[in-house]
């Protein structure tokens, strides 16, 4: 048996419903209390779920999107944001819990350092909270390098977390 074939690209506004689709199961399968989801709860998931807003990422001035896609069903996503001239910052890696494992996460993380790169970017800054030890491992593997802790509020929720550079 043959797998499925993942093609990782940017993000086209013809990817609107099935990342909202993908955002959404994202949310069941990893639960409220899962890293990356601080702060999270149903009304901010239905919020970002919203198709004008995923067209607002999708099309922002600065802003980045990228799709891992498997017969026409997203399964991960990457977002970046330029911060200045030099930097853009990732707003993160997710991949489906029932896929993570399986690369998808690195082959979205090479085309962002790739994209980024291209654009004239020198460096790639991501946030993670201090408590996701399976992310924070994942940036470093993947050049990454640990700048500090810090505190974002995410939702009206105080959260630490770890700020990691990549220089590109």
């Amino acid at each position: 048996m043959s797998a499925v074939p993942i093609e990782v690209r940017e993000a086209t506004l013809a990817d609107i419903d099935a990342f909202a689709s993908f955002l959404r199961t994202a949310w069941d399968e990893a639960g409220p209390d899962a890293p990356g989801f601080a702060g999270a709860t149903e009304e901010v998931i239905a919020e970002l779920t919203r198709p004008e807003l995923i067209r607002q990422r999708i099309e922002g001035i600065g802003r980045r999107m990228y799709v891992a896609v498997e017969s026409d069903r997203v399964v991960g996503f990457a977002a970046t944001r330029r911060i200045t001239a030099q930097a853009v910052d990732l707003a993160g890696v997710v991949v489906l819990q029932s896929r993570t494992g399986s690369g998808i996460g690195t082959r979205l993380l090479d085309l962002v350092a790739t994209e980024a790169r291209d654009s004239g970017y020198k460096r790639i800054q991501v946030l993670t909270e201090t408590s996701n030890d399976r992310a924070r491992a994942f940036y470093e593997a993947n050049g990454f390098t640990l700048a500090g802790a810090t505190t974002e509020q995410a939702e009206g929720t105080t959260v630490e977390v770890w700020e990691l550079w990549r220089v590109l």
